[in-house]
């Protein structure tokens, strides 16, 4: 089975992906996406979509991250307890598996020793400190050899994602030995129209962190649409990316707009806009007027 990383939405490409024997998809968590990478960040429907097509998900959080002024003590603390929590409540990532923090550039010794150890030394802390010490999640990282390394003889670190450049410091040493859980492998490639990178997992160490939404658990949100609804607010409503407004804003619905929608709860219900049954969003159900057609 193929792994494959990508910034973008994979939602549209599922299908195809899996006709194309891949197994697992890397996504990430950050802070808020870019004008260059605009769906950067893994959202609930997208993590229950790639579930529900039998696929499993890694996760890797970065907010740029590509020189040594990205990493310090405070940074890593930021960092971590963004995506603890995301992890935890947007996307209801399981206990057991990782969360992997880019270092996407080739760290000098100083470099790893002043910066980017305390960046994952406060990782750990924002971990802790949101389980009680005792946390849900490994942490990876992706970066070089000799990154991957320091941090693991630093103990702030436990699976490692070797990044794509053999030519990074200490990463042939690490490939030769074995000491990684994924191998980012050149070139960069596409398909299914999909632009994203191969990875090679190490048979040595099979478990790197991946995970799964039960399929269960997104059954009556994946199905059963109520039918059609008409768009009711004075002006445009909000698309979320899950259920509540502690979600991110994904797009908006126009007033008068006819959309498929089934309700999740009291207050809010999933939202298919293309009539395929898979979920492109979640609105306020008071906003939605169920149509006899």
């Amino acid at each position: 089975m193929l792994v494959i990383d990508t910034p973008y939405n994979t939602t549209r490409k599922l299908q195809c992906l899996a006709k194309e024997n891949v197994g697992t998809v890397i996504r990430y968590y950050n802070f808020s996406n870019s004008k260059t990478f605009p769906e950067k960040c893994l959202t609930l429907i997208e993590a229950q979509s790639i579930c529900a097509q039998g696929l499993n998900i890694v996760v890797v959080f970065q907010q740029r991250q590509d020189s040594a002024e990205d990493f310090s003590h405070s940074k890593g603390y930021e960092a971590g307890r963004r995506a603890y929590r995301y992890a935890l409540n947007d996307i209801g990532q399981p206990a057991g598996s990782g969360i992997y923090f880019s270092v996407d550039f080739d760290a000098s010794n100083k470099e790893i020793t002043s910066a980017i150890i305390p960046y994952f030394q406060g990782v750990e802390q924002a971990f802790n400190e949101l389980s009680n010490n005792a946390p849900a999640y490994a942490v990876g990282v992706y970066g070089s050899g000799a990154t991957a390394s320091a941090l693991k003889n630093a103990n702030v670190c436990s699976l490692v994602w070797l990044a794509m450049s053999p030519g990074f410091r200490g990463t042939k040493d690490a490939i030769r030995n074995g000491d990684y859980h994924i191998q980012q492998k050149a070139p960069s490639a596409k398909l299914c129209g999909l632009d994203l990178d191969y990875n090679l997992i190490n048979s040595e160490t099979p478990d790197f962190g991946a995970f799964v939404i039960p399929v269960e658990a997104q059954s009556a949100s994946l199905a059963h649409w109520t039918g059609t609804h008409e768009v009711v607010s004075r002006n445009s409503l909000r698309l979320r990316g899950g259920p509540g407004t502690n979600y991110d804003v994904i797009g908006n619905l126009k007033s008068g707009q006819h959309v498929s929608a089934s309700p999740v709860s009291s207050e809010w219900s999933s939202i298919d806009l293309e009539g395929d049954g898979r979920i492109d969003g979640f609105a306020a159900s008071a906003y939605l007027r169920e149509l006899s057609l």
